[in-house]
């Protein structure tokens, strides 16, 4: 760097510090060089490492990550343990006892589900599938019961032998199919957050009732709807019906 001459010695002695740091800047410069020449550089090697830095100091980047949602939905939301039966019974038992309305249902505990017999002629309007005003409000609060148990709950229809009358519903298997679709229509409106399978038995299954009651008796007996609470969250795809009596 060449200093002007016209400067008096004052500033020419402020200005030689600028002399020492380019000769400073030189020095350093040439032992960098230096130690380059003698080094040997992989280049595959040093492009990943371009490559990595700039992949990951690039504040643009988009974060793109696949993920399976569905699963990781699933995995948030908290799987409850299945109320033991024989618990249950006891409950709905009482309930129903006490109940003005459903007090001649039946409470059945069988191997892998409980069994509780709604009798049809309490419920619903005679040959309809629309219920009763006197049992609207006990059937709510039993629908309100079950929404609260984390148990699998399927519903099947039955008739008695007697054919129906009317266009609404050509046979029995029509009205008891949609007698257990109001119920379980009924228990999904209270909260009840699984599917329930709804399965219409028609009169098939009246020859397993007792044969040792009266006929008149059998034929109460058939005209029901079966409301079964089966042991484990998932029931397996199929047809408990009538499995009860």
């Amino acid at each position: 760097m060449n200093l002007d001459l016209n400067k008096s010695p004052e500033q020419a002695n402020k200005d030689s510090w600028m002399i020492v740091f380019a000769d400073l800047l030189a020095l350093l410069l040439t032992f960098f060089v230096l130690m380059f020449s003698m080094s040997s550089v992989q280049v595959s090697k040093w492009k990943a490492v371009v490559e990595s830095l700039s992949e990951n100091l690039n504040p643009e980047r988009a974060q793109i990550q696949e993920e399976d949602w569905q699963n990781v939905e699933a995995a948030q939301i908290p799987i409850k343990e299945a109320l033991n039966l024989s618990y249950l019974n006891r409950i709905f038992s009482d309930k129903l006892q006490y109940d003005p309305i459903l007090r001649r249902s039946t409470v059945t505990e069988l191997d892998d589900r409980l069994a509780i017999a709604l009798p049809a002629d309490l419920i619903f309007e005679k040959g309809a599938s629309k219920f009763s005003p006197g049992a609207y409000k006990s059937l709510q609060e039993l629908a309100v019961a079950l929404e609260s148990i984390p148990n699998k709950i399927t519903v099947v229809g039955h008739t008695d032998l007697e054919p129906t009358s009317g266009r609404r519903y050509p046979t029995n298997w029509e009205l008891s199919l949609v007698r257990a679709i109001s119920v379980a229509q009924m228990i999904e409106a209270a909260g009840y957050s699984q599917n329930i399978e709804t399965f219409g038995n028609g009169p098939s299954r009246f020859s397993a009732l007792d044969q040792n009651i009266l006929l008149s008796d059998r034929y109460l007996l058939a005209r029901r709807v079966d409301i079964f609470i089966h042991q484990d969250t998932k029931a397996p795809l199929q047809a408990i019906a009538g499995d009860k009596k």
